[in-house]
């Protein structure tokens, strides 16, 4: 990709703390406290990015900030533009190289499907955002439809009833992680905690710190004096090898990793996670969930968390579709449809392949004449078991509501071929034929 001349100046330039500015006043997190503590008037943006603890973006929003702020200045490189930066997007999946032997063409799926799959499971190690391909700091509505979209392509019911092999193990492992960037993405709090530790380099800094002031042992002058007057007489020392990059981070790191803290707060998640544990067991969704997600403010790296969190969302979904589907629609006021329709929204997230969910969300927004979306959600039937009369009957419905007779007549005609005793297919055909008949007829008078 083509950088852009303003965008290379941006790189070029190198900042400092302005003049006047004590950082040791800054409220910060410890992400922000870290990058700050990199800036010393010779590193560039580039490197900043590079070893700022945090993801380039979060480093360009950061100093972007300060810059405005006055906390700190240009001080070399390319003048700084005018224009304000716009918030950056998202980066694509980096393609990764997979092994062609993981292709198996005699199963139930596709070998590009199965290609797609193993390319996503390599990537799942990116950051949350990148993960889901939405911009840094998006909203809500945003990540739910960029997780809506990839749950519905890698969600293991899409393949129910089918062979696939490993893949549905694969299929898993990806929906866990997907399911677990929606949770912690929707989650403001949440995503400020995870997000700073996981960005912290693991081993510059760790997730639990205290600042400290680094201390300072120059030499004196009448010993740096003394050491140029007189010649040396002691054997000369071998070279020392160059820093590694990292050897020099630690030599700036003004951090100081307070273990028992880290120890004490690690212990107190697990104690908090596990009356999270009692409080599911005992039905208390709510209570459980709340526990859950305090553990992981208090533990952001635990993976069991994480993953327990997003279970219990399933689980919670699971009971509001139960109850949704208690009711029939037909015995709905507008009012009454419109709340389903939203709740409806709300769980299929969870269990975008749920038949019965799909066929009720289709029926609501049939009745409530959402032509479109009916349509979508009869397709998602017809995709997951295409085998069934009754979805091709529903979608011909749909169809014929919309006022397509033709996609109306196509769809009729599919069901009856799946079960010739499809008496609403029967009959709409048939009905179809009459009115096509008369209309024939009185065009011809």
């Amino acid at each position: 990709m083509k950088i852009s001349t303003q965008e290379t100046d941006r790189l070029a330039q190198v900042v400092a703390i302005a003049s006047g500015r004590d950082p040791k006043r800054l409220r910060l997190s410890a992400a922000e406290g870290y990058l700050l503590s990199r800036i010393d008037g010779r590193t560039p943006w580039r490197l900043l990015r590079e070893i700022g603890g945090i993801p380039a973006q979060d480093v360009d929003a950061c100093l972007d900030r300060w810059l405005a702020e006055g906390v700190v200045e240009v001080v070399g490189g390319a003048p700084r533009p005018a224009a304000v930066v716009s918030a950056p997007k998202a980066s694509p999946p980096i393609p990764c190289p997979i092994d062609p032997k993981l292709l198996d063409p005699n199963l139930d799926i596709d070998c590009d499907v199965q290609r797609r799959i193993l390319e996503f499971e390599l990537s799942l190690s990116r950051p949350y955002h990148e993960l889901l391909g939405v911009p840094v700091g998006a909203d809500a509505k945003v990540v739910k439809r960029a997780y809506f979209k990839l749950s519905k392509e890698f969600h293991p019911d899409r393949y129910f009833r089918r062979q696939i092999g490993p893949y549905n193990q694969r299929l898993e492992r990806i929906f866990k992680k997907v399911l677990e960037a929606h949770e912690i993405l929707s989650d403001p709090e949440l995503c400020q905690v995870v997000t700073q530790t996981e960005a912290l380099v693991a081993e510059a800094v760790d997730p639990i710190v205290s600042p400290v002031v680094p201390s300072a042992a120059p030499t004196s002058k009448p010993a740096a004096a003394e050491a140029q007057s007189t010649p040396s007489t002691h054997t000369p020392q071998p070279e020392a090898k160059p820093l590694s990059k990292l050897d020099r981070l630690r030599q700036r790191m003004p951090f100081k990793i307070d273990h028992a803290a880290m120890a004490a707060r690690r212990t107190r998640a697990l104690e908090i996670f596990r009356a999270a544990e009692s409080s599911l067991e005992a039905g208390r969704i709510h209570e459980a969930e709340a526990g859950i997600r305090i553990a992981i403010t208090f533990d952001p790296t635990r993976a069991e968390f994480k993953e327990a969190l997003g279970a219990l969302r399933i689980r919670a979904a699971g009971d509001r579709a139960t109850k949704l589907l208690a009711t029939p629609s037909d015995r709905m006021s507008e009012a009454e449809l419109r709340d389903a329709l939203q709740l409806i929204e709300d769980v299929l997230p969870y269990r975008p392949h749920d038949p019965e969910l799909n066929a009720r969300a289709a029926q609501v927004c049939l009745q409530l004449e959402m032509y479109d979306d009916a349509v979508e959600f009869a397709q998602t039937l017809l995709e997951g078991a295409p085998e069934i009369a009754g979805h091709h009957s529903l979608l011909g419905r749909i169809e014929r509501a919309k006022g397509d007779l033709k996609a109306a007549k196509k769809a009729f005609g599919d069901a009856l071929e799946l079960d010739p005793d499809d008496l609403e297919a029967r009959r709409a055909i048939a009905s179809m034929r009459i009115a096509a008949h008369d209309a024939a007829q009185g065009g011809r008078r």
